[in-house]
């Protein structure tokens, strides 16, 4: 009973990538006879480089032995052979292909036939992108009957393995309302080295984004043409979120937003592939202020006692229309000061709308100075206050000193 439940043999393959074959030479002095030896033996072996008879790495491939190591996001392939080593016809055969995942069972290959004869097989290649961690079981079964009574045998056969993770992925957020900062770090987890092919980030629906990975001076990444991540290494790739004004009031009061996802794409040592993506990723987007204030134009540098104009935009993001009032703040001490009337009306104001305000400021103190507050007040609600302190800075050079400077450039000119 035993030899019949082996009538129909089950092969089984993975189909994976060789590696070269080393060897190990063994080197003597050149004028010894045991040298000599050592020479002639070492080019006789298969492993061994035409004329590099004492290189470790040969120009020979040898095939794996086992189903070997196994990353998330790669592609599990594997050769089954379904043969039937008896001299008997086997009928209403069913042959199956499952794949057990911590979570799921996949159906990789099913197929009934009505009969096989002696010495007939089936062959079949499976393939499977590995889509999660932890321990997978490749079973192959194969259901049929024998003889004239119709005795029902099962053969089986089943293979264990477990997935590993390839990349470590970190991300952290940071950024305003308007614009958030995604940091992704990406470190190699494999045993050897990686080639990164794709590294992308894939905006959800609404936003846009600007890699912070290139050199706007040349259009290049970085970190340069090579992709080559070593075991271990650390990557960090930056990217810029906007978040538009009409994406921000439909978000709930702290409830995370979801900006995106990355796609990674990278290869090992002989060109096997591998992909991962990564869960939606959310963060916290603080709500939308109702009166929004940002600057438009203001210059980097100001000589000292120097008046020059700051052109603003106000944008009303609430339901209502505002009639504002600007209110100017002379901080005592400040740096930079208003120059002009406090308490100026504004046009009218619409919901959803913006409007542009041209301020005028006089540097009074040397150094990077920050522009003195200011206030909108609404005079159809109550007089509500919309207090903005952080507008801006100006780096404010004093005179005597920029005098200077122009007198030692001219002299050395001279």
């Amino acid at each position: 009973m035993a030899a019949e439940k082996q009538l129909l043999g089950i092969k089984v393959m993975r189909i994976t990538k060789p590696s070269l074959m080393t060897s190990v030479p063994v080197m003597g002095e050149p004028w010894d006879m045991l040298g000599k030896l050592l020479e002639e033996e070492s080019s006789k072996d298969v492993c061994s480089t035409r004329n590099l008879p004492f290189f470790s790495v040969g120009e020979t491939l040898t095939l794996p032995q086992n189903f070997g190591t196994i990353f998330l996001g790669e592609t599990f392939s594997s050769f089954v052979s379904f043969l039937n080593e008896s001299q008997e016809i086997l009928r209403d055969v069913v042959m199956k292909v499952d794949l057990l995942t911590p979570a799921n069972r996949v159906s990789l290959f099913d197929k009934n036939i009505p009969h096989m004869d002696p010495e007939a097989y089936e062959d079949k290649l499976v393939n499977y992108e590995v889509k999660e961690l932890g321990d997978h079981s490749l079973n192959c079964t194969a259901a049929y009957t024998v003889g004239a009574n119709g005795l029902e045998l099962v053969s089986r056969k089943i293979f264990k393995f477990c997935v590993s993770k390839p990349l470590d992925v970190k991300t952290r957020f940071a950024g305003d309302r308007g614009n958030v900062l995604l940091e992704v770090q990406i470190q190699n987890a494999m045993p050897h080295s990686m080639h990164l092919d794709v590294v992308n980030f894939d905006p959800a629906a609404g936003l846009s984004y600007i890699n912070c990975n290139t050199m706007s001076s040349c259009d290049r990444p970085v970190f340069g043409d090579d992709g080559t991540l070593a075991p271990k290494a650390i990557r960090q790739y930056v990217y810029s979120i906007s978040v538009p004004a009409s994406v921000q009031a439909s978000i709930p009061l702290g409830k995370p937003k979801t900006v995106g996802k990355m796609d990674i794409v990278w290869r090992t040592k002989l060109g096997e592939r591998g992909r991962i993506q990564t869960g939606q990723l959310k963060t916290t987007i603080p709500p939308l202020l109702e009166l929004v204030l940002t600057v438009l134009k203001c210059p980097g540098t100001v000589h000292m006692e120097q008046t020059f104009s700051v052109i603003c935009l106000a944008t009303n993001n609430s339901g209502h229309s505002m009639r504002l009032k600007m209110v100017l703040d002379r901080v005592a001490g400040g740096g930079v000061v208003w120059s002009g009337v406090s308490g100026k009306i504004l046009n009218e104001l619409a919901s959803k709308q913006s409007t542009q305000i041209t301020l005028m400021a006089l540097s009074v103190l040397p150094g990077l100075q920050s522009l003195a507050p200011l206030c909108l007040v609404d005079m159809q609600d109550n007089q509500r206050r919309y207090n903005f302190s952080d507008i801006g800075q100006v780096f404010v050079e004093h005179v005597q000193a920029a005098s200077v400077n122009r007198t030692h450039e001219q002299s050395a000119l001279s």
